[in-house]
């Protein structure tokens, strides 16, 4: 019981906090971008470093709460690795790829910009995971155990 318990805690942080960020994204993170509407051809004027800090610090939050989710979900040590390790990914490769293209080549890749935004900064990555993970577990079910 005390297992279900953490569970339905973790799912219930995870989507209150992800909530809690969309809803209240023009309120906690600068972006720069939000005057400027969808077809801006030129870079606004904004704060770079305050831009980078406020998007690392909505990432770290949005996949933070999505590992929540998962871990609510299948409390399974492998499922949190991979996930973490994707996080790794995201933050180690994508992100630095998204702030440098958003800084130094925002007109030539403006449109590219809008899909890695939806991939980087929103928790796409991660939510994807939880019906990937459900595939894998109906996989596991479905094959006969293995004798070693």
């Amino acid at each position: 019981m005390k297992a279900r318990w953490k569970s339905v805690l973790g799912i219930g942080i995870g989507v209150l906090g992800l909530a809690s960020v969309y809803i209240l994204q023009r309120e906690l993170f600068y972006s720069g971008f939000y005057d400027t509407g969808a077809g801006t051809t030129k870079l606004p004027d904004f704060d770079n470093l305050k831009f980078v800090f406020s998007k690392l610090i909505r990432f770290l939050i949005n996949d933070g709460c999505s590992l929540l989710i998962i871990y609510g979900l299948f409390r399974r040590d492998d499922f949190m690795q991979f996930g973490f390790r994707l996080f790794l990914i995201e933050l180690l490769i994508l992100l630095p790829i998204y702030f440098s293209l958003t800084i130094f080549a925002f007109e030539q890749t403006r449109f590219f910009l809008q899909h890695l935004h939806r991939l980087v900064v929103n928790p796409v990555l991660m939510m994807l995971l939880i019906p990937a993970f459900y595939y894998q577990i109906t996989l596991e079910k479905q094959s006969p155990n293995k004798q070693d």
